[in-house]
């Protein structure tokens, strides 16, 4: 049988940005666990804001997406930010991928 922490038996306040209604009941565990985030439950809104009382951390729901970065492997040095000479690549500035 494990323990729960303070941390993790806290219930975070969970706000409706929707419908502005606040209710308390998830540990972030649970929080987080949510594979689509929490929603409201009086009006089923995603749109919600999750806050630690104790401490006051939030997070909003949905997570916003990152788009990924493309990079590519610099094609005069190979990636490795040296040229032939173990001098900073010209092309990449040493950073071994192009712009």
């Amino acid at each position: 049988m494990t323990s729960m922490t303070s941390e993790e038996s806290t219930a975070w306040r969970l706000r409706c940005r929707t419908c502005d209604i606040t209710t308390g009941a998830l540990n972030w565990v649970t929080l987080l666990t949510l594979s689509g985030g929490p929603s409201c439950p009086a009006c089923g809104s995603n749109e919600v804001t999750a806050q630690d009382p104790a401490t006051g951390s939030a997070i909003a729901f949905p997570r916003p997406l990152v788009p990924p970065v493309e990079w590519w492997q610099c094609c005069n040095c190979g990636g490795t930010g040296l040229d032939a000479h173990s001098d900073t690549c010209p092309h990449c500035a040493g950073l071994g991928h192009c712009p």
